[in-house]
């Protein structure tokens, strides 16, 4: 699917185009702007959170933002239409607007242990076995601590394979629908890298214990991950049509682990991902929750240009700017509480201060930082959309 149609009356490239060139560290016509919009939409369009998984719904809120505080280049999707299959990227028990929580809630994970200790041998001995269906087999084996409803064994792929398909199919028609306006996703399918996934399904305490006395096990098992991680990636890109993947990074922050230990039991895996994907000519959009600042040198050892960096409003974009600027693309990153409590003047003065100091030479996405603030100020959100506009056309 291509988006031809022009965003802006000045614009000289489709957004397709002006996302390829930031990835590959270029200069565009302007700076593209994304979001990251999904419980905003709900309280803009006056609809319970627990309707968001509706897709009708969904989509008539989402569109009531593009009319009227848009346009927007790139969105980022994070509309899951079944449950179940969200808990394919977060390994943890959840409750959900609706389903143990009020309907106008947000979802909220429950640090319980779901994967066993005996699961790291388990996996390194299933991706000797079989390789590409690795993941999805692991994934399989923990849904039903999560989900009761679905069965353990073939009875939950009956289950969940239809659901993942039907979420998929209907990705994939938003996606040709948004690319008649000239918007396009900023990735497709994606996973939560191998190291996160451990921390969230073993429980933040039984993880931090198994850091401290079985650090090659969970390095032996995060490498066995890969191929069956780049297996589902590219099998559901085959559905979406969009090659770029998301790869989400919840707790490789400083936040959770020191700089050392995620050069020696995050980076490796995450490295191996990446460079196999940009093989296979699929870029990577890695979303960076949380403090990453003493992990920036490190992320040097990824590939250049052919990774995108979302940052969450709580690392330092400046210091990204300047240390892995010149190797991959930047996205962000207009705090939450800067969109729910600051005025239009401070949010105008933010952007423009991004645009000019992370966008020069090129290489830069304007986005939020992480998740749209459900509270967010309607009238921040556009001035912050309208921002690349006033100030982000580089032949200015």
């Amino acid at each position: 699917m291509k988006a031809t149609k022009l965003i802006h009356e000045k614009d000289t490239m489709t957004s397709e185009q002006r996302l390829q060139a930031v990835i590959n560290l270029q200069v565009p016509d302007r700076v593209p702007v994304s979001h990251r919009i999904y419980y905003f939409a709900a309280k803009y369009a006056g609809v319970d959170n627990a309707d968001l998984y509706d897709a009708a719904t969904w989509n008539s809120a989402i569109d009531k933002c593009f009319r009227d505080l848009g346009p927007w280049d790139l969105y980022a999707p994070w509309n899951f239409y079944h449950v179940e299959v969200l808990s394919l990227i977060f390994p943890m028990k959840v409750l959900e607007p609706g389903i143990g929580l009020p309907r106008d809630a947000i979802h909220q994970y429950l640090e319980e242990e779901i994967m066993p200790f005996e699961d790291y041998q388990w996996i390194m001995k299933m991706a000797k076995q079989i390789p590409d269906l690795s993941f999805l087999r692991l994934v399989m084996r923990w849904l039903p601590k999560i989900w009761g409803h679905v069965q353990p064994g073939i009875r939950g792929y009956a289950y969940m394979m239809p659901r993942l398909l039907d979420h998929l199919i209907t990705w994939r028609r938003d996606f040709m629908r948004w690319s008649k306006e000239g918007v396009i996703p900023l990735a497709g399918a994606g996973v939560e890298a191998a190291f996160d996934s451990f921390s969230m399904a073993r429980g933040l305490v039984n993880f931090s214990r198994d850091l401290k006395k079985h650090p090659d096990l969970i390095a032996g098992a995060a490498d066995a991950m890969t191929a069956g991680n780049l297996y589902l990636i590219t099998s559901a890109a085959r559905i979406l049509g969009v090659k770029r993947a998301a790869i989400a990074l919840h707790r490789s922050s400083n936040d959770f682990i020191s700089p050392d230990t995620f050069r020696k039991l995050s980076l490796p895996s995450l490295k191996d991902l990446v460079e196999r994907l940009k093989a296979q000519g699929r870029p990577s959009v890695l979303h960076c929750d949380g403090n990453w600042d003493l992990n920036f040198e490190a992320l040097r050892e990824l590939p250049a240009g052919c990774a995108v960096v979302e940052l969450d409003g709580t690392s330092d974009i400046f210091k990204a700017k300047e240390i892995i600027g010149d190797r991959m693309c930047i996205a962000g990153d207009v705090p939450a509480d800067l969109l729910a409590l600051g005025s239009t003047t401070e949010v105008d003065e933010y952007c423009h201060r991004l645009i000019e100091e992370v966008g020069k030479g090129g290489g830069f996405i304007l986005s939020s930082g992480c998740e749209v603030a459900p509270n967010a100020k309607p009238e921040n959100v556009k001035t912050m959309m309208e921002s690349v506009v006033k100030y982000g056309y580089y032949n200015r």
